[in-house]
């Protein structure tokens, strides 16, 4: 790419023309400036990408994995239907601004013409304002203003979440997509064992445990928007209208046809996944009959097993991805394999068995992270709004999460309420997943 840094070694350029409200781009700078990476990028960029993914991770995956629910139990206890009633409305409204904010602040970056370039200063914009919400979270103790700060949070993790992945797209050529999505999807999974663990050595005291993670999470992202190689923007674009705001939630699945269906295969095994993990700690207390403390040593020590599972699927899953040229396959078997472990949970109701399934899942769920996103990315239907269309691909993400803990209740509620049907749910989940395994199948336009 024509960019000046720390991180690709070229001859320094000119400054870039100042931007004009007056002036129109010729095609050759519109070309120069959108054309696609073909440099391999350098280990300070893939270190400063991955340190920036973990911590940030760390800071937003504790709410999501336990502390919420530990939140809930303490503020309820004794009271099975109004903890699993406060984990789905804080849960839900936090992942339903994700929803609107990853989409938004993507179409946002790709058109901010400031001198600090397109995605650098929302990456520090986000994470502040996901602190604030975090610090909401840790000091208040009732349900609407928890689930107030994890809505401001979510807002603020996705402001910055939609520029850092489109990153990928702007700086890291196809050659090289699938080993650095294999790479960031270990960096994530890490956070969440490392904040499964934060959640269980601090689940008495909740306000250390929301807001100190967000500490390195600022530094770390800091750090990396100032090596990022970010271009400042010079072609302005099109005035976005009211229409053309709410063209930013749409791309049209008629004319990219592939887009839509790596969109649906990553919403139905999002919702497969969140329909269980925001209830994992609750499934062990209620279906498995563990106390809440051991509850919360068994979800760690499961959480490591599927780590470990997940982290060497997926750097064998993209090492051979990027050598056979392949993404479908992978992203199929891994969705059918996912989706076939949730169906097991069904009937697992020992601590050894519920072991076991969290293996298989992180096995499928290694070989999924490695492969899909560099998938989406080769599918993408305009590169030159890569932040837009990777925002309103990241709507497959965040929907389920704010969808799964509204629909779970109604298959909890199957038969006797007081008992909390699990198994119906881990149904309802795995063959989500499937499904999506299956419709990677049509996909055309990648191998």
């Amino acid at each position: 790419m024509h960019v000046t840094s720390l991180l690709n070694e070229e001859t320094p350029m000119a400054e870039p023309p100042a931007p004009s409200k007056d002036r129109r781009a010729t095609q050759e700078e519109i070309d120069a400036f959108f054309a696609p990476p073909l440099q391999e990028v350098k280990p300070l960029f893939i270190a400063s990408y991955l340190a920036a993914q973990l911590f940030f991770f760390i800071a937003l995956m504790g709410p999501a994995v336990l502390s919420i629910q530990n939140k809930a139990l303490a503020m309820f206890p004794n009271d099975n239907a109004a903890q699993t009633s406060a984990v789905s409305q804080i849960a839900g409204l936090g992942a339903l601004g994700a929803v609107f904010a990853n989409v938004i602040f993507g179409q946002i970056s790709d058109r901010t013409m400031w001198r600090w370039g397109r995605r650098r200063p929302w990456l520090v914009i986000g994470i502040l304002g996901m602190t604030v919400g975090l610090v909401i979270m840790g000091l208040t103790n009732t349900v609407p203003l928890v689930a107030a700060g994890w809505l401001i949070a979510q807002i603020g993790a996705n402001a910055a979440l939609a520029p850092f992945v489109a990153v990928l797209s702007d700086q890291v050529p196809e050659f090289q997509r699938a080993r650095i999505s294999s790479m960031i999807s270990i960096a994530q999974n890490l956070a969440v064992l490392a904040a499964t663990y934060l959640s269980k050595g601090l689940k008495d005291n909740l306000e250390v445990l929301f807001i100190a993670p967000a500490i390195p999470a600022i530094l770390f992202m800091v750090w990396f928007a100032f090596v990022l190689p970010d271009k400042q923007l010079t072609i302005r674009p099109p005035r976005l209208d009211l229409i053309g705001l709410i063209k930013t939630f749409w791309v049209n699945p008629i004319a990219y046809p592939d887009y839509a269906l790596a969109w649906w295969g990553r919403f139905l095994i999002t919702l497969c996944s969140f329909s269980f993990t925001t209830y994992r700690l609750m499934y062990l207390v209620h279906r498995v009959n563990l106390t809440e403390e051991r509850a919360n040593d068994v979800v760690a020590t499961s959480v490591l097993i599927y780590t470990i599972a997940l982290m060497a699927a997926s750097f064998v899953g993209g090492q051979l991805s990027d050598r056979l040229h392949r993404r479908k396959a992978f992203v199929f078997l891994a969705s059918a394999l996912f989706g076939v472990g949730v169906l097991m949970l069904a009937h697992t109701t020992t601590v050894s068995g519920f072991y076991k399934v969290e293996a298989i899942m992180g096995l499928a769920y290694g070989i999924y992270i490695s492969v899909d996103l560099a998938l989406v990315v080769d599918v993408l239907p305009n590169p030159d709004n890569a932040g837009k269309d990777l925002g309103v691909f990241n709507i497959a993400n965040a929907l389920p999460q704010s969808l799964a803990p509204y629909m779970a209740p109604f298959f909890l509620g199957i038969g006797s309420p007081e008992k909390m049907n699990y198994p119906a749910l881990c149904y309802f989940a795995g063959i989500c997943a499937i499904i999506g395994g299956v419709l990677a199948i049509f996909i055309k336009k990648v191998r």
